[in-house]
């Protein structure tokens, strides 16, 4: 039977998810460290992975990525943090779903299922790459955007506002999420202003001489991605010994 791996240091935390899939008839293993987990994930390959972000020797994002470089099995993110940002980082990472302490145990079964349901139709291992929209690509590995096959230069700062914008299209993205967003990368306070001033040199770089208006300003809202979009996927043979 196909297992689900668990890496949660808070041991309460770690036997309630487990007894809850056991008693569903789910095989599981566990690890309640990073190098433990780290060992498990490069030995065995799992259908679902359920990771904790902060773990007391490292991180569920490091996991994480070492995960996507061998499947696109789906990933689980379970954290104390709900901030903007650290939700971000663990999409970017390649998870597939985020869920914040405390939970409840029939929220976590809806959302492992829905996760188990996406993994079994899934006939061929592939790994999200980037996001394609109009004559621009957001490529996840470079950090970078680029247009017409030409890299654009952006700063850390410019691409995170990108990725928030570009990722949730059409959704308008608030200025006060953009900032912590910022905020919560730079450790730095940004003000409403600076914001301003990244979305000017953002615009300029991706062709602020162009007609199309690619960043729309909501006013007194936030901003906008204009153009469609639709993820880029890569397909990557099996790496598992």
């Amino acid at each position: 039977m196909e297992k689900i791996l668990i890496v949660e240091d808070d041991e309460m935390v770690r036997c309630g998810i487990e007894d809850v899939l056991k008693m569903r008839d789910w095989n599981t293993e566990t690890a309640s460290t990073f190098a433990e987990g780290m060992k498990k994930i490069k030995a065995n390959k799992y259908m679902l992975y359920i990771l904790d972000m902060k773990l007391p020797d490292g991180n569920g994002i490091t996991l994480c990525r070492e995960i996507r470089k061998k499947t696109c099995n789906p990933v689980l993110f379970l954290s104390a943090y709900d901030s903007e940002g650290y939700i971000v980082e663990g999409f970017e990472a390649g998870g597939d779903d985020y869920v914040i302490k405390p939970f409840r145990t029939f929220e976590l079964l809806a959302r492992i299922k829905s996760l188990l349901k996406r993994s079994a139709i899934n006939q061929e291992e592939k790994r999200k790459i980037g996001i394609k929209s109009g004559e621009f690509v957001l490529n996840f590995e470079r950090q970078c955007l680029i247009k017409n096959n030409i890299p654009i230069e952006l700063t850390l700062t410019e691409y995170r506002i990108l990725y928030c914008l570009i990722a949730n299209s059409p959704q308008i993205i608030s200025r006060s999420k953009l900032l912590e967003i910022i905020w919560d990368y730079n450790e730095n306070y940004v003000d409403d202003n600076a914001l301003s001033v990244y979305i000017n040199r953002i615009r300029n770089k991706i062709g602020g001489d162009s007609e199309e208006v690619l960043i729309e300003t909501k006013r007194g809202i936030g901003y906008m991605w204009t153009l469609k979009t639709e993820e880029v996927y890569e397909i990557i043979s099996e790496k598992w010994n």
